[in-house]
């Protein structure tokens, strides 16, 4: 094994005169400095926004969540009231035709009709109001 000679350190004379290193101190790149911080302001800002719209994002999937209840709600209160004018319409008919044969059996046996019974309408008139005369 060969051992290489260590070459001695140079004084900072020796350096001074052959200007390898500058004496005075080197700038701080301030450009990158001013860049850097920028750079920080501006992920503090980005990161500031995305956090309220996360939020908002998770507000309006809560308001979304509510509305489609709600809305499921109102189709089965639809469907359960089109059940319930299906079976009124059809006990509607049925009565009708319990009617309908009665009136002919009794027809049949030769009894008279009887009369007519009022209609809703009629039931619901009010009585007319007694005038007052004017002073």
């Amino acid at each position: 094994m060969r051992f290489r000679e260590i070459e001695p350190i140079p004084t900072d004379d020796a350096i001074d005169s052959l200007g390898e290193l500058p004496a005075e101190r080197p700038r701080r790149p301030w450009l990158l400095v001013v860049a850097s911080l920028m750079l920080v302001v501006l992920v503090a800002v980005v990161w500031g926004k995305w956090a309220e719209s996360r939020n908002e994002a998770d507000q309006l999937r809560a308001e979304i969540k509510q509305v489609y209840r709600e809305a499921e709600g109102l189709r089965t209160q639809a469907v359960q009231a089109e059940q319930r004018a299906g079976l009124l319409e059809q006990q509607v008919r049925s009565l009708r035709a319990e009617r309908t044969d009665l009136l002919q059996r009794l027809e049949a046996a030769g009894v008279e009709k009887p009369a007519p019974a009022p209609t809703a309408k009629a039931a619901t008139k009010r009585p007319a109001r007694p005038r007052v005369p004017a002073r």
